[in-house]
Order: C-alpha cells, then structure tokens, then sequence
C-alpha cells in the first residue's frame, strides 16, 4: 500500500477463509508498546516477566494487521513556536490535487534539533492550527480556487509581522509528524501533554484483558466479529461466542467494541455493544449500541489522550464489566416491543439517507436498499432486520459505515434518529 492508503480507515473482513494462527505471544505484543514506561506498567499489571502463550480465534491475523499499521512511519513529536510555522498550497505531483505543506522551523525533539521541517496537512490539521485564529474556514476555501492559493502566502506575511510586533504571542505547540523515508505529514497539533496512546497500545491492552476474564471465566470463547483499522483509527467488536436465541429472529451475541481515535483533540475507549444475526440471512449482522441506561447498567468507559498511564490501563480494566448480558437488555429494545408498525422504522431509516444534507447520498444501493420501491411495505420485523442486516455488507468508507450502525442502532433500539 502507499502512504496514504494508510490515513483512510479500511475495514477487514474476518471470516473463515482468513489464515491465522490462533494464538500470539506477550513478548510480540509487548515490542508493539514504544514507550518505555507504559511497557513497564504493563508488565507489572500482568505479570508478563515470562513470554506467556495467548491464545484466541484469528488472533495472530489481528496482531499482523495492527503491526503493520501501526509501525508503517515513524512518529516525531516536534515542539516548535507558531511565529515559526507557515503554511503554502500546492499542487499534488501525481493528481495534481491540491494540497497543504507545513514549514516549520527551529522545532525540537528532546535535545533533537530539527532546522526545516516540510509536511503535508492531513485529518484536522488544517482546523487545528487556524481554528484560534478564527481562520480555518478561510484557509480552506483558498484551494478551492487556484488564482487564490497564493492568498495564503499574503496570510503569512500578515501574521509574521504581528508575531514580531507581539513577541509574546506566540506559543508553543506539540506537531506530531509522521514520517516514512523522505515523506512527511502532519497529523496533529497538540500541547506537550498529549499522550501516545495509539492503536498498538489500545490493541495489546484489549488482548491481555481479554485473555484475563477468559482465565477467570474458562468457559466463555471470544470471536472476532469486526475490525477496522488506520494508521490512527481503531475499531474491533469482539463478541462472545454464546448467543441468546431471541424467538424465530435470530441471535443476540453480547460483544465490545473497542475504539481509538487517534487524532487531534480525540478519545479511546471500550463500549458495550450487542451483535444481532437475523436467521438465514447468508452471514449478515447488525450491531447494536446501547446508551440509555433503564437498567443502570454502565455502556461504556472513555478516555482522551492527556491522562495518565494508570487511567489508561485502568479504561481497559473495565472490559469484563461492559459484557452486557443482551438477555437483560432485550426487553428495553423498541423493536422487540411487538411494534405494530414496522415500516414506520424503515421509512424513518431511509429520511436519514435520502434527507438533504446526508452523508449516504451517494451511496446508491444503500438509499434503494431501504427504499419503498425497491423493499415493499415491511410488514414485520423479520423483514426489517434482514434488511438492515444486509445493509452492513455494502462496502463504503468507515466513517460512513459508523455513522450508518449507529443510525439504525438508535432507531431500533430507541425509535429515535
């Protein structure tokens, strides 16, 4: 793959056809963890002084997929002044795109001195050094159109003037780079207490939590239901191979997901989440996000990347507790209270992807998916949940497949949009 292959967030498919390996070392999850004093805390909480044998379905293929993003760049943390960082619009040499570079000077990194820096803008980085000038939206209109690129130039020298006339205004930031042989990029701008807590971390602590309620609970198996992965996202739902037959729909599975979002002022986290499968329905899955808490039972446990590594290891302590029995839950589903009106969810499932500013609208298939037309009137909710079912399976971006469970989770769950 080529370097930005790695920002866009894919998800894999892992079923029975993935060769894998059902088991994975502690001494290979440990290389994945670079800081030195989360790798000892580590240890200290699991007692991994000796190389111990972890053992799961397609484990190995997971460990793979994680290490291969997770070690594709090297990461710079440059401190560096504002007075000492511009930003020029140019075109991409391949696509011709346009595309943001950042000069930054005089950074450091530790006793590391770096005199010039160029690195292209990527997630919110644009946003994250305009947005207190007031100016993001600004700078990102200019590439818009070509004869107004070099207004960004004119923008420079505007703020280099001030900086020397308010030598106090400026002020230090954390610029985290990525780099891989002769490319840069910027990933994010934070103060210097962001935290690397990344998709290796989030991964080898999921790993040893899980491998330590299977210890306490010999019986129950894990399966790994979903993954999506980038160089900075993270989204795997494990589910627990017992599932709960509910009536002649289909199985509920309790699951987690596991998620880390690792770019600019952003969270991880473990939530509770339900896998439900319609029967014959050819594999197809719906997942579930629980968030009302009827039954006062805790969905889920977030935290965001400045705390502490005790904090952070103790966010995943919290995996065995977030297991919810979907036998407790069911009863609260508004799709299990014998609605009598079933199209009524699917129509309010298609408003959301046909509605003006929808994130689905180019997505065809889906939009006739949940069409009138094309479904007929849903007259009961085994239709419904084959339908949303097979929703799932159309391959689209991540961030539009989280955006489309989470739709139909709320209007399932909670009749709500």
């Amino acid at each position: 793959m080529e370097n930005k292959d790695y920002f866009k967030a894919i998800t894999y498919s892992i079923n029975e056809d993935v060769k894998s390996e059902n088991y994975v070392y502690t001494d290979d999850l440990l290389k994945l963890i670079n800081d030195d004093e989360l790798k000892e805390a580590i240890i200290n909480k699991y007692n991994l002084d000796t190389n111990l044998k972890i053992e799961n379905n397609k484990i190995e293929y997971l460990y793979n997929l994680v290490k291969q993003y997770s070690e594709r760049f090297t990461l710079i943390r440059l401190e560096a002044q504002e007075k000492d960082v511009t930003c020029e619009l140019k075109s991409e040499e391949v696509t011709g795109k346009p595309i943001y570079i950042f000069h930054i000077k005089n950074g450091n990194e530790g006793e590391l001195l770096y005199d010039s820096i160029h690195a292209e803008a990527i997630y919110d980085s644009i946003n994250l050094f305009y947005s207190s000038k007031s100016l993001s939206q600004y700078v990102k209109s200019l590439k818009k159109v070509p004869a107004k690129r070099g207004l960004l130039n004119d923008l420079n020298d505007s703020w280099s003037k001030y900086y020397n006339n308010n030598e106090n205004a400026s002020k230090a930031k954390l610029f985290r780079i990525l780099n891989h042989k002769e490319n840069y990029y910027l990933k994010s701008i934070n103060t210097s207490a962001y935290k690397e807590y990344g998709i290796a971390e989030s991964f080898v602590m999921t790993i040893l939590e899980l491998d330590k309620f299977k210890k306490q609970n010999p019986d129950v198996e894990f399966i790994i239901s979903s993954v999506s992965i980038s160089e900075s996202k993270l989204d795997i739902i494990i589910s627990q191979k017992k599932s709960i037959e509910l009536e002649s729909l289909g199985f509920l599975r309790s699951s987690i997901s596991i998620r880390n979002k690792d770019q600019g002022n952003t969270s991880f986290g473990v939530y509770s989440t339900l896998e439900f499968y319609p029967k014959n329905n050819n594999g197809n899955k719906i997942y579930l996000f629980p968030k009302e808490d009827k039954n006062k039972i805790k969905n889920s446990v977030t935290s965001n990347h400045t705390v502490s590594i005790e904090t952070f290891i103790k966010t995943f302590s919290n995996i065995n507790e977030l297991f919810n029995s979907g036998e407790q839950l069911k009863q609260d589903f508004h799709f299990y209270q014998k609605s009598k009106n079933y199209d009524e969810l699917r129509a309010k499932i298609e408003f959301k992807m046909i509605s003006h500013n929808s994130p689905f609208k180019n997505i065809t298939r889906l939009k006739e998916l949940f069409s009138r037309k094309n479904t007929g009137h849903i007259e009961n909710l085994e239709k419904l949940l084959r339908v949303c079912a097979e929703s799932d399976s159309i391959e689209m971006e991540y961030d539009l497949k989280f955006k489309l469970r989470y739709l139909i989770s709320n209007v399932l769950l909670y009749n709500k949009y």
